[in-house]
């Protein structure tokens, strides 16, 4: 099964799709509609647009909600092939994607699918700009789109951090490039209450509204958290098994694995501040955990761990 992902097979694409739709099989694989707490009213708006994406109201939103799951995935696949993150990557990166996605207690919102792609565009713009000698738009563009998620939710201001951080990784930013990603940053809350002081609504829990830290676990079944576990462990599983070949790569692709690396960190503390409700928050780090996660199946010489690791993805994934 693994060597028809990794030698570019076309059935490859038939058997992604397959995964895509993996979540939807199951009749109690639902769209967890919750948001997370701290969320502000443009999220709130987001997910009750994406609303009709939830498979549960009908077929058509099942096969919308697929065809954009493969579509990213397949997305993240180019990404790490065109930048050459990993050797003979395949399909693999997509399957990946897949197979963690369908292996999450819950559906992934239609909302979660949205910040997953705006996570994709920032991580391509930070490769893209390791080279340019004049990265402004880049930089620019990169802060705005973080900004955008910030505005989503309060939680989400920890990817600030995230994109300074990344920035001193990829690029030597002079005292320019640094105003310029932290204007694009704070763009996003300008236009905001901006509108709301021209609409004489000004509040500023339009903005940041009020959240609470709590360290209460949720009340979920032990197979719901013993995938929860899981999903949390595989990427550094996989991480660990490619250590080495990340030491051979290329400057720029170290550096790609590192701001990935940064990025679990940063949503395992969103997902921490809102641990009673990490079921609303964990398809956040979906992304990087499947770059961390894809060289694992690239480790070994023959396919039967592999292939092991699938089987047992997919019969976890079907398991509510």
């Amino acid at each position: 099964m693994i060597g028809i992902f990794k030698n570019n097979n076309p059935l490859a694409l038939l058997m992604l799709a397959l995964l895509a739709y993996l979540p939807a099989i199951n009749a109690e694989a639902t769209v967890n509609a919750a948001v997370p707490p701290g969320s502000t009213a443009i999220l709130k708006a987001l997910s009750e647009y994406l609303s009709f994406l939830d498979g549960s109201k009908g077929m058509l939103g099942k096969i919308i909600f697929t065809a954009l799951l493969l579509a990213e995935a397949l997305i993240l696949n180019k990404i790490i092939t065109d930048h050459k993150l990993m050797d003979r990557a395949g399909f693999v990166p997509a399957m990946s994607f897949l197979l963690l996605n369908a292996m999450l207690p819950f559906q992934t919102s239609p909302v979660f699918l949205v910040l997953n792609a705006l996570i994709l565009i920032v991580f391509k713009l930070l490769i893209a700009m390791y080279k340019e000698n004049n990265a402004n738009n880049k930089l620019l563009l990169t802060g705005f789109i973080v900004g955008c998620m910030a505005s989503m939710n309060t939680n989400f201001l920890i990817l600030f951090c995230w994109i300074v951080i990344c920035i001193m990784i990829m690029r030597p930013a002079s005292i320019r490039e640094w105003l310029l990603a932290i204007t694009g940053f704070f763009l996003p809350f300008y236009f905001i209450f901006s509108g709301l002081y021209l609409l004489e609504n000004l509040d500023s829990s339009m903005g940041f509204p009020p959240f609470s830290i709590g360290f209460n676990l949720p009340p979920l079944s032990p197979s719901v958290w013993s995938k929860t576990g899981l999903f949390l462990v595989l990427p550094w599983i996989g991480m660990l098994s490619f250590n080495r070949q990340i030491g051979k790569m290329m400057i720029q692709a170290r550096k790609a694995y590192l701001v990935m690396l940064i990025l679990v960190l940063a949503t395992l503390v969103v997902c921490l501040l809102s641990i009673k409700d990490i079921s609303t928050t964990i398809p956040l780090m979906l992304v990087p955990s499947s770059l961390l996660f894809s060289p694992l199946f690239l480790a070994f010489k023959k396919n039967f761990i592999p292939n092991l690791i699938v089987l047992v993805l997919i019969i976890l994934s079907m398991l509510r």
